[in-house]
């Protein structure tokens, strides 16, 4: 029996989220951990910088060693393993799929997570409180990633045409988060079309049980 993928890093992270997502779409059994070679390594330590130089996540331990970046993890996956394409082999196609990937890896999660849902997940405010005056202001940022995704996608099924990618899964679990979000709920909903998107994804087999 094949071992299972090892993903190092938090389930919550959208990243390791991202990657998670393609191991389902490839039917591979895979395992979110904090072990390196059998020891525990803590987030943003030696042990960690040793398999990605700025203690970032998700980073895919494999037998020949770690591969950081969920870009770089989702083409191994796709190389690695084939199954379910996350890449189109048109050249054209491609490129757009990998410009997607960036923006929403880059720019979208910029807007939405670092400087919205993470003032959720970790406050920094006095006593631990949310630095609500943070979250205001970072709001319109949100409202126009929101509107930039939600043009690309206009009327087709996935964010690239008609077939689900890699760009994709990079965008889903920030668009769930942000939606399930109070201040996130409302401002998904003036796009009927992401709303519908991210609420047709839930129920997809590949990610109904990561973004439950």
């Amino acid at each position: 029996m094949t071992a299972p993928i090892k993903i190092y890093g938090p389930s919550f992270s959208t990243f390791v989220r991202s990657v998670m997502m393609a191991c389902e779409l490839k039917g591979l059994a895979y395992e979110v951990t904090t072990e390196v070679n059998g020891e525990e390594v803590g987030f943003h330590t030696a042990g960690h910088k040793a398999i990605h130089p700025y203690t970032k996540f998700p980073v895919l331990l494999t037998e020949q060693g770690p591969i950081a970046e969920t870009v770089a993890i989702l083409h191994y996956l796709e190389n690695a393993y084939g199954g379910t394409p996350l890449y189109p082999t048109d050249a054209f196609a491609q490129a757009q799929v990998e410009q997607w990937s960036g923006i929403s890896g880059i720019y979208v999660d910029f807007d939405i997570v670092r400087k919205v849902l993470l003032e959720f997940i970790f406050p920094k405010g006095e006593d631990g409180s949310v630095r609500m005056d943070k979250v205001e202001a970072a709001l319109p940022k949100v409202e126009s990633a929101l509107a930039i995704v939600a043009e690309q996608l206009a009327d087709q099924p996935y964010l690239c045409g008609d077939d689900l990618t890699a760009a994709d899964l990079i965008l889903i679990p920030i668009i769930d988060y942000i939606e399930k979000a109070d201040v996130g709920k409302p401002r998904v909903a003036e796009h009927a079309n992401l709303l519908a998107y991210i609420n047709r994804i839930r129920k997809e087999a590949f990610a109904k049980d990561i973004l439950s």
